[in-house]
Protein backbone atom coordinates (compact mmCIF):
# COMPACT_ATOMS: atom_id res chain seq x y z
CA UNK A 1 0.00 0.00 0.00
CA UNK A 2 2.98 2.48 0.50
CA UNK A 3 4.08 1.46 -2.35
CA UNK A 4 1.19 2.55 -4.24
CA UNK A 5 0.65 5.42 -2.54
CA UNK A 6 4.61 6.59 -3.07
CA UNK A 7 4.22 5.65 -7.13
CA UNK A 8 0.73 7.87 -6.92
CA UNK A 9 2.44 10.73 -5.30
CA UNK A 10 5.53 10.62 -7.78
CA UNK A 11 3.39 10.49 -10.14
CA UNK A 12 1.28 13.02 -9.67
CA UNK A 13 4.53 15.50 -8.27
CA UNK A 14 4.71 18.37 -10.38
CA UNK A 15 8.20 17.51 -12.02
CA UNK A 16 6.60 14.93 -13.50
CA UNK A 17 3.32 16.46 -14.62
CA UNK A 18 5.68 18.93 -15.88
CA UNK A 19 7.57 16.64 -18.03
CA UNK A 20 4.52 14.99 -19.01
CA UNK A 21 2.59 18.24 -20.02
CA UNK A 22 5.90 19.18 -22.29
CA UNK A 23 6.06 16.14 -23.80
CA UNK A 24 2.58 16.01 -24.68
CA UNK A 25 3.16 19.54 -26.45
CA UNK A 26 6.84 18.45 -28.17
CA UNK A 27 5.09 15.27 -29.64
CA UNK A 28 1.73 17.06 -30.82
CA UNK A 29 4.34 20.23 -32.31
CA UNK A 30 5.96 17.07 -34.38
CA UNK A 31 3.06 15.56 -36.07
CA UNK A 32 1.68 18.56 -36.67
CA UNK A 33 4.76 20.33 -38.56
CA UNK A 34 4.82 17.57 -40.50
CA UNK A 35 1.92 17.77 -41.67
CA UNK A 36 2.62 21.00 -42.81
CA UNK A 37 5.92 20.19 -44.11
CA UNK A 38 3.92 18.05 -46.65
CA UNK A 39 1.72 20.59 -47.36
CA UNK A 40 4.58 22.98 -47.91
CA UNK A 41 6.18 20.00 -50.11
CA UNK A 42 2.94 19.61 -52.12
CA UNK A 43 2.45 23.31 -52.52
CA UNK A 44 6.13 23.61 -53.87
CA UNK A 45 5.87 21.23 -56.57
CA UNK A 46 2.69 22.84 -57.64
CA UNK A 47 4.10 26.02 -57.79
CA UNK A 48 8.02 24.71 -59.52
CA UNK A 49 7.03 21.80 -61.42
CA UNK A 50 5.60 23.00 -64.81
CA UNK A 51 3.28 20.98 -66.83
CA UNK A 52 4.93 18.97 -69.54
CA UNK A 53 3.61 19.13 -72.21
CA UNK A 54 0.41 21.70 -72.60
CA UNK A 55 -2.44 21.77 -75.37
CA UNK A 56 -4.25 24.52 -76.72
CA UNK A 57 -6.29 24.63 -79.63
CA UNK A 58 -5.89 27.26 -82.50
CA UNK A 59 -8.71 28.55 -83.73
CA UNK A 60 -8.17 29.78 -87.45
CA UNK A 61 -10.08 32.91 -88.22
CA UNK A 62 -10.96 32.82 -92.43
CA UNK A 63 -11.96 36.28 -94.47
CA UNK A 64 -10.71 38.74 -92.09
CA UNK A 65 -7.41 39.41 -93.69
CA UNK A 66 -4.82 37.92 -96.14
CA UNK A 67 -4.03 34.75 -94.08
CA UNK A 68 -6.09 32.39 -91.67
CA UNK A 69 -4.81 33.42 -88.05
CA UNK A 70 -6.03 32.39 -84.55
CA UNK A 71 -5.22 33.08 -80.67
CA UNK A 72 -4.31 30.83 -78.43
CA UNK A 73 -5.13 31.21 -74.56
CA UNK A 74 -1.41 29.77 -72.33
CA UNK A 75 -2.44 31.62 -69.37
CA UNK A 76 -3.39 28.45 -67.82
CA UNK A 77 -1.07 27.03 -66.97
CA UNK A 78 1.28 29.59 -67.01
CA UNK A 79 4.87 29.12 -68.77
CA UNK A 80 7.55 28.58 -65.75
CA UNK A 81 10.19 31.48 -65.77
CA UNK A 82 13.74 29.62 -65.92
CA UNK A 83 12.56 26.60 -67.89
CA UNK A 84 13.25 25.61 -71.54
CA UNK A 85 9.94 24.43 -73.82
CA UNK A 86 9.58 23.26 -77.59
CA UNK A 87 6.93 25.49 -78.82
CA UNK A 88 5.00 23.15 -82.02
CA UNK A 89 1.66 23.30 -84.25
CA UNK A 90 -0.21 20.81 -84.98
CA UNK A 91 -1.97 20.82 -88.50
CA UNK A 92 -4.86 18.60 -89.47
CA UNK A 93 -5.02 18.86 -93.07
CA UNK A 94 -6.95 16.48 -96.03
CA UNK A 95 -5.31 15.44 -98.69
CA UNK A 96 -7.23 17.61 -101.20
CA UNK A 97 -6.18 19.09 -104.39
CA UNK A 98 -5.79 22.42 -103.03
CA UNK A 99 -3.81 21.76 -100.50
CA UNK A 100 -1.61 19.02 -102.55
CA UNK A 101 -1.41 21.74 -104.92
CA UNK A 102 -0.23 24.50 -102.59
CA UNK A 103 3.54 23.53 -102.07
CA UNK A 104 5.55 25.08 -99.27
CA UNK A 105 3.54 27.60 -96.92
CA UNK A 106 4.83 29.19 -93.76
CA UNK A 107 3.70 29.45 -90.26
CA UNK A 108 4.30 32.33 -87.66
CA UNK A 109 4.06 32.49 -84.30
CA UNK A 110 4.32 35.45 -81.72
CA UNK A 111 4.32 35.13 -78.07
CA UNK A 112 2.38 37.91 -76.46
CA UNK A 113 1.92 39.08 -73.05
CA UNK A 114 -2.00 39.85 -72.77
CA UNK A 115 -4.41 37.58 -72.14
CA UNK A 116 -6.64 36.54 -75.17
CA UNK A 117 -9.44 38.93 -75.04
CA UNK A 118 -11.76 40.90 -77.41
CA UNK A 119 -8.93 43.45 -77.10
CA UNK A 120 -6.82 41.46 -78.17
CA UNK A 121 -8.55 39.77 -80.77
CA UNK A 122 -8.99 43.26 -82.55
CA UNK A 123 -5.29 44.05 -82.67
CA UNK A 124 -4.80 40.94 -84.52
CA UNK A 125 -7.10 41.36 -86.87
CA UNK A 126 -5.96 44.75 -87.55
CA UNK A 127 -2.28 43.01 -87.63
CA UNK A 128 -3.42 40.06 -89.60
CA UNK A 129 -4.96 42.90 -92.50
CA UNK A 130 -1.95 45.36 -92.88
CA UNK A 131 0.41 44.12 -90.61
CA UNK A 132 -0.14 47.07 -88.24
CA UNK A 133 1.24 45.08 -85.11
CA UNK A 134 -0.26 44.75 -81.67
CA UNK A 135 -1.08 48.15 -80.51
CA UNK A 136 -0.10 48.37 -76.75
CA UNK A 137 0.60 44.53 -76.51
CA UNK A 138 4.47 43.73 -76.03
CA UNK A 139 5.60 40.80 -78.43
CA UNK A 140 7.78 38.82 -76.21
CA UNK A 141 8.67 36.22 -78.76
CA UNK A 142 8.68 35.72 -82.24
CA UNK A 143 9.04 32.60 -84.99
CA UNK A 144 8.50 31.58 -88.27
CA UNK A 145 9.17 28.32 -90.07
CA UNK A 146 8.10 26.92 -92.98
CA UNK A 147 5.66 24.04 -93.99
CA UNK A 148 4.70 21.37 -96.28
CA UNK A 149 2.12 18.78 -97.00
CA UNK A 150 3.87 15.14 -97.25
CA UNK A 151 4.28 14.42 -101.34
CA UNK A 152 2.70 10.80 -102.27
CA UNK A 153 3.04 8.96 -105.54
CA UNK A 154 -0.26 9.12 -107.15
CA UNK A 155 0.27 5.01 -108.50
CA UNK A 156 0.88 4.25 -105.12
CA UNK A 157 -1.79 6.18 -103.66
CA UNK A 158 -3.84 4.73 -106.23
CA UNK A 159 -3.11 0.80 -105.16
CA UNK A 160 -3.75 2.02 -101.78
CA UNK A 161 -7.47 3.11 -102.09
CA UNK A 162 -7.77 0.34 -103.89
CA UNK A 163 -6.67 -2.54 -101.52
CA UNK A 164 -8.70 -0.38 -98.53
CA UNK A 165 -11.83 0.65 -100.51
CA UNK A 166 -14.00 -0.61 -97.52
CA UNK A 167 -12.15 0.77 -94.84
CA UNK A 168 -11.86 4.17 -96.88
CA UNK A 169 -16.01 3.80 -97.56
CA UNK A 170 -16.36 3.19 -94.02
CA UNK A 171 -13.94 5.82 -92.28
CA UNK A 172 -13.77 9.05 -94.38
CA UNK A 173 -10.74 10.35 -92.19
CA UNK A 174 -8.75 8.08 -92.79
CA UNK A 175 -7.54 10.61 -95.73
CA UNK A 176 -6.79 13.04 -92.94
CA UNK A 177 -3.16 13.88 -92.65
CA UNK A 178 -1.57 15.54 -89.83
CA UNK A 179 1.22 17.32 -89.73
CA UNK A 180 3.51 18.55 -86.43
CA UNK A 181 5.35 22.09 -87.35
CA UNK A 182 7.99 22.64 -84.64
CA UNK A 183 7.84 26.63 -84.06
CA UNK A 184 10.62 27.21 -81.53
CA UNK A 185 13.44 25.07 -79.27
CA UNK A 186 14.81 26.23 -76.32
CA UNK A 187 12.34 28.87 -75.44
CA UNK A 188 13.45 30.07 -72.13
CA UNK A 189 12.23 33.13 -70.05
CA UNK A 190 14.82 35.21 -67.82
CA UNK A 191 13.03 35.03 -63.27
CA UNK A 192 11.59 38.06 -63.27
CA UNK A 193 10.84 38.29 -66.58
CA UNK A 194 7.07 38.86 -68.06
CA UNK A 195 5.60 35.59 -69.13
CA UNK A 196 3.87 35.37 -72.06
CA UNK A 197 -0.13 35.19 -71.78
CA UNK A 198 -1.56 34.19 -75.32
CA UNK A 199 -0.19 33.18 -78.76
CA UNK A 200 -0.58 34.46 -82.60
CA UNK A 201 -0.59 32.19 -85.16
CA UNK A 202 -0.89 33.08 -88.57
CA UNK A 203 -0.92 30.32 -91.72
CA UNK A 204 1.10 32.18 -94.80
CA UNK A 205 -0.88 30.31 -97.15
CA UNK A 206 -3.65 32.09 -98.57
CA UNK A 207 -7.33 31.65 -98.07
CA UNK A 208 -7.28 28.58 -100.19
CA UNK A 209 -5.69 26.35 -97.60
CA UNK A 210 -7.95 23.78 -95.97
CA UNK A 211 -7.51 22.88 -92.27
CA UNK A 212 -9.61 20.95 -90.40
CA UNK A 213 -8.18 22.07 -86.93
CA UNK A 214 -5.01 23.17 -85.08
CA UNK A 215 -3.36 22.97 -81.69
CA UNK A 216 -0.37 24.69 -79.91
CA UNK A 217 1.37 22.16 -78.61
CA UNK A 218 4.26 23.38 -75.58
CA UNK A 219 6.61 21.00 -74.12
CA UNK A 220 8.87 21.51 -71.02
CA UNK A 221 12.48 20.21 -71.49
CA UNK A 222 13.23 19.36 -67.76
CA UNK A 223 16.32 19.80 -66.64
CA UNK A 224 18.35 19.39 -63.47
CA UNK A 225 16.23 19.26 -59.84
CA UNK A 226 12.67 19.98 -62.02
CA UNK A 227 13.75 16.52 -63.78
CA UNK A 228 14.19 14.73 -60.56
CA UNK A 229 10.81 16.03 -59.14
CA UNK A 230 9.06 14.91 -62.22
CA UNK A 231 10.64 11.26 -62.76
CA UNK A 232 11.45 10.28 -59.01
CA UNK A 233 8.37 12.17 -57.75
CA UNK A 234 7.80 10.21 -54.62
CA UNK A 235 11.48 10.13 -53.18
CA UNK A 236 11.76 13.89 -53.96
CA UNK A 237 8.92 14.51 -52.16
CA UNK A 238 9.62 12.12 -49.25
CA UNK A 239 13.22 14.16 -49.20
CA UNK A 240 11.52 17.64 -49.07
CA UNK A 241 8.58 16.88 -46.49
CA UNK A 242 11.36 15.85 -44.14
CA UNK A 243 13.78 18.91 -45.03
CA UNK A 244 11.01 21.00 -44.36
CA UNK A 245 10.07 19.05 -41.23
CA UNK A 246 13.84 19.30 -40.01
CA UNK A 247 13.53 23.07 -40.22
CA UNK A 248 10.95 23.80 -38.49
CA UNK A 249 11.56 21.73 -35.73
CA UNK A 250 14.80 23.73 -35.29
CA UNK A 251 12.76 27.10 -35.66
CA UNK A 252 10.51 25.54 -33.04
CA UNK A 253 13.72 24.41 -30.52
CA UNK A 254 14.83 27.85 -31.17
CA UNK A 255 11.41 30.09 -29.84
CA UNK A 256 10.77 27.06 -27.24
CA UNK A 257 14.43 28.29 -25.63
CA UNK A 258 14.03 31.61 -25.86
CA UNK A 259 10.43 30.89 -23.87
CA UNK A 260 11.66 29.00 -21.71
CA UNK A 261 14.05 31.46 -20.95
CA UNK A 262 12.28 34.43 -20.77
CA UNK A 263 9.81 32.67 -18.46
CA UNK A 264 12.32 31.09 -16.54
CA UNK A 265 13.80 34.58 -15.74
CA UNK A 266 11.27 35.86 -14.36
CA UNK A 267 9.71 33.46 -12.07
CA UNK A 268 13.43 32.84 -10.87
CA UNK A 269 13.45 36.06 -9.63
CA UNK A 270 10.20 36.08 -8.10
CA UNK A 271 11.14 33.11 -6.03
CA UNK A 272 14.52 34.16 -5.34
CA UNK A 273 13.74 37.24 -3.38
CA UNK A 274 11.53 35.21 -0.67
CA UNK A 275 14.23 32.22 -0.65
CA UNK A 276 17.17 35.64 -0.33
CA UNK A 277 15.46 36.89 2.52
CA UNK A 278 14.98 33.32 4.60
CA UNK A 279 18.20 33.08 3.62
CA UNK A 280 19.58 36.00 5.62
CA UNK A 281 17.40 35.19 8.02
CA UNK A 282 18.59 31.94 9.15
CA UNK A 283 21.88 33.30 8.30
CA UNK A 284 21.57 35.68 10.59
CA UNK A 285 20.17 33.18 13.67
CA UNK A 286 22.79 31.15 13.13
CA UNK A 287 25.31 33.66 13.45
CA UNK A 288 23.76 34.68 16.85
CA UNK A 289 23.76 30.88 17.84
CA UNK A 290 27.52 30.35 16.81
CA UNK A 291 28.52 33.94 19.47
CA UNK A 292 26.27 32.47 22.05
CA UNK A 293 27.94 29.20 21.53
CA UNK A 294 31.21 30.74 21.41
CA UNK A 295 31.28 33.04 24.51
CA UNK A 296 29.93 29.94 26.65
CA UNK A 297 32.41 27.62 25.45
CA UNK A 298 34.79 30.57 26.54
CA UNK A 299 33.34 31.10 29.92
CA UNK A 300 33.49 27.26 30.87
CA UNK A 301 36.37 26.04 29.64
CA UNK A 302 39.46 25.36 31.95
CA UNK A 303 42.35 27.88 31.92
CA UNK A 304 45.59 28.02 33.92
CA UNK A 305 47.73 31.00 34.51
CA UNK A 306 51.28 31.13 34.76
CA UNK A 307 53.07 32.56 38.00
CA UNK A 308 56.60 33.50 39.20
CA UNK A 309 58.94 31.69 41.16
CA UNK A 310 58.33 28.03 41.90
CA UNK A 311 54.92 28.48 42.82
CA UNK A 312 52.07 25.97 41.22
CA UNK A 313 49.84 27.56 38.09
CA UNK A 314 46.65 29.00 38.90
CA UNK A 315 43.96 26.59 37.05
CA UNK A 316 40.25 27.29 37.07
CA UNK A 317 38.01 24.09 36.17
CA UNK A 318 34.79 24.92 35.22
CA UNK A 319 31.86 23.78 37.48
CA UNK A 320 29.68 20.77 37.06
CA UNK A 321 26.01 22.04 37.01
CA UNK A 322 24.07 19.54 38.36
CA UNK A 323 20.15 19.18 36.81
CA UNK A 324 18.53 18.67 39.95
CA UNK A 325 19.39 19.55 43.76
CA UNK A 326 18.46 16.84 46.31
CA UNK A 327 17.76 18.30 49.74
CA UNK A 328 20.38 17.92 52.31
CA UNK A 329 19.63 15.93 56.00
CA UNK A 330 19.63 18.16 59.21
CA UNK A 331 22.46 16.47 59.82
CA UNK A 332 24.93 17.65 57.05
CA UNK A 333 24.02 21.12 57.58
CA UNK A 334 27.00 23.56 59.57
CA UNK A 335 26.14 24.50 62.87
CA UNK A 336 26.69 28.19 63.98
CA UNK A 337 30.29 27.40 65.37
CA UNK A 338 31.15 26.04 62.10
CA UNK A 339 30.12 28.63 59.92
CA UNK A 340 32.27 30.83 61.87
CA UNK A 341 34.97 28.69 61.73
CA UNK A 342 34.67 28.70 57.78
CA UNK A 343 34.45 32.54 58.01
CA UNK A 344 37.35 32.81 59.93
CA UNK A 345 39.03 30.36 56.88
CA UNK A 346 37.64 31.76 53.74
CA UNK A 347 39.45 35.46 55.70
CA UNK A 348 42.79 33.95 55.86
CA UNK A 349 42.54 32.42 52.51
CA UNK A 350 41.45 36.25 50.85
CA UNK A 351 44.76 37.15 52.57
CA UNK A 352 46.90 34.78 51.11
CA UNK A 353 45.25 35.58 48.14
CA UNK A 354 46.31 39.44 47.91
CA UNK A 355 49.96 38.37 48.99
CA UNK A 356 49.98 36.14 45.98
CA UNK A 357 48.54 38.66 44.37
CA UNK A 358 51.19 41.49 45.82
CA UNK A 359 53.84 38.83 44.32
CA UNK A 360 52.22 38.53 40.88
CA UNK A 361 51.96 41.68 39.83
CA UNK A 362 54.89 41.94 38.19
CA UNK A 363 53.48 39.64 35.45
CA UNK A 364 52.41 43.21 34.03
CA UNK A 365 49.50 41.22 31.65
CA UNK A 366 45.48 41.87 32.20
CA UNK A 367 44.65 39.00 30.77
CA UNK A 368 46.85 36.53 34.10
CA UNK A 369 44.92 39.51 36.67
CA UNK A 370 41.47 39.65 34.90
CA UNK A 371 42.00 35.92 35.25
CA UNK A 372 42.87 35.71 39.10
CA UNK A 373 40.27 38.42 39.81
CA UNK A 374 37.32 35.71 37.91
CA UNK A 375 38.88 32.83 40.22
CA UNK A 376 38.74 34.90 43.37
CA UNK A 377 35.09 35.84 42.52
CA UNK A 378 34.02 32.35 41.97
CA UNK A 379 35.24 30.80 44.58
CA UNK A 380 34.13 32.95 46.99
CA UNK A 381 30.39 32.58 45.41
CA UNK A 382 31.15 28.79 45.66
CA UNK A 383 31.57 29.31 49.70
CA UNK A 384 28.95 31.60 50.27
CA UNK A 385 26.09 28.89 48.73
CA UNK A 386 27.92 26.07 51.00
Amino acid sequence: MDTLQETARLVTSKPVQRVVVNTVLLVSSAVTLLGLAGIASALFFQNFLPHQVVTTPVHLQYGSGVNPYGIASIATPQMKSQQEYDISLTLSMPRSVPNLDRGNFMISLHLLDATADGRLDTSAQLHAADRAGFGETTILFSSRRPALLPYVDPFVSLASRVMFLFYHMFAPGSSTNEMVIPLAERVWFPKGAKIPGSAYVEVEAGQAIQVYHAALRLTAQLRGLRWLMVHYRISTYLTFTFLFWICELVFMGVAWGIWNATTGSASGDADGKPQRLEGVWRQGIQDEDTEGGREAEEEDRPETFPTYGKQPPLKYEPEVKHEGSEEQPLAELPRAGAEADDEDEDDKEEEDDDDMDRKDSGLGTSFSEEGSARIRRRASRNVKEW
